[in-house]
């Protein structure tokens, strides 16, 4: 049976090449994110002359969901600094904090072959509001150990890549 070639035939991105960069260094090639979320709350709306029995609904305050990442641990102590940094400047009662807690963090997306960029977003003024610092040990394990770090941020976008 004869093949025939489908030029404009393209694969769905596979979830699993992606890479965190920050300040235009690759930080993190992490094992596991979480999705990139937006929610527009909807608030009830009735004028009080109108004859409708139907609330109109109208859009309300938007809600970006914390990212979370999740690597192994390595002798990168990027995301433990940036994480320290906070608790740091918090534990201290007077301390006003940083203006560069809040930084631009990217996620780069990768093609099957793991070098083409197809993807890139960017978090915007994201900060740590949660860090693990190492998973649970076992003694009669053999998993890798992880440290996950929760991103609270104002907004994402996709940026078109060069």
């Amino acid at each position: 049976m004869p093949r025939f070639e489908e030029s404009d035939r393209r694969d769905p991105f596979r979830n699993f090449n992606f890479r965190i960069v920050m300040g235009g260094v690759v930080v993190a090639a992490c094992r596991k994110m979480s999705a990139l979320e937006v929610t527009v709350n909807s608030t009830k709306f009735r004028a009080g002359n109108s004859p409708s029995t139907v609330d109109e609904m109208l859009p309300g305050r938007t809600e970006y969901q914390p990212v979370t990442f999740e690597g192994g641990v390595t002798n990168d102590r990027t995301f433990e600094a940036w994480a320290n940094q906070l608790v740091q400047l918090t534990e201290r009662p007077t301390a006003a904090l940083e203006p560069n807690f809040r930084r631009e963090v990217e996620i780069h997306v990768y093609d099957i072959d793991n070098t083409t960029l197809v993807r890139k977003y960017v978090l915007h003024r994201a900060w740590v509001s949660k860090y693990t610092a190492m998973s649970e040990l076992a003694g009669d394990g053999q998993d890798t150990i992880m440290e996950t770090l929760e991103l609270t941020h104002e907004g994402f976008e996709r940026r078109d890549i060069d």
